[in-house]
C-alpha cells in the first residue's frame, strides 16, 4: 500500500484517506484521521516516511488513526523507531496532521 509519484505529487494508495472518489478527479474523500483504519495508517506513514518500514511498525503494533494521533516520542521509542531525528521528524508530521484536522474541525462549524 505505497503511494506513488505522479506529475510530482504523491498519490495515495486506492482506499487510503485522501483517495479520490468514483467520481473522478476534484472529489476527495476525507475522514477524520482519529477514524483512519490501521492500513490507512500505514499507508500515510508510508507516504511520509518513504518506505513501508514505518508502515509494518504501524502495523505490527496495531496502530490505528485514534492511536496515531495519540503517539508520543516515548511510544515510537518502545515501537522501535530509530534513531531520535526520525522519531522527531515524525512528531513534526503527527503536529501537522493534528492541526490540520483542527482546523479542519473549526472551519466545518463556522460553514467553510
Amino acid at each position: 500500500m505505497d503511494t506513488h509519484v505522479q506529475d510530482g505529487a504523491e498519490v495515495p494508495p486506492e482506499g487510503s484517506p485522501t483517495a479520490e472518489g468514483s467520481e473522478g478527479c476534484c472529489r476527495r474523500e476525507r475522514r477524520p484521521a482519529g477514524q483512519w483504519t490501521v492500513a490507512e495508517v500505514g499507508a500515510w506513514l508510508a507516504a511520509r516516511s518513504g518506505s513501508a518500514e514505518l508502515a509494518e511498525l504501524a502495523r505490527e503494533h496495531d496502530v490505528s488513526g485514534r492511536a496515531l494521533l495519540r503517539l508520543t516520542e516515548g511510544t515510537l521509542r518502545r515501537m522501535g523507531v530509530a534513531p531520535r531525528n526520525r522519531r522527531r521528524e515524525l512528531l513534526r508530521e503527527l503536529l501537522r496532521l493534528r492541526l490540520q484536522q483542527e482546523v479542519e474541525e473549526l472551519l466545518s462549524i463556522v460553514g467553510e
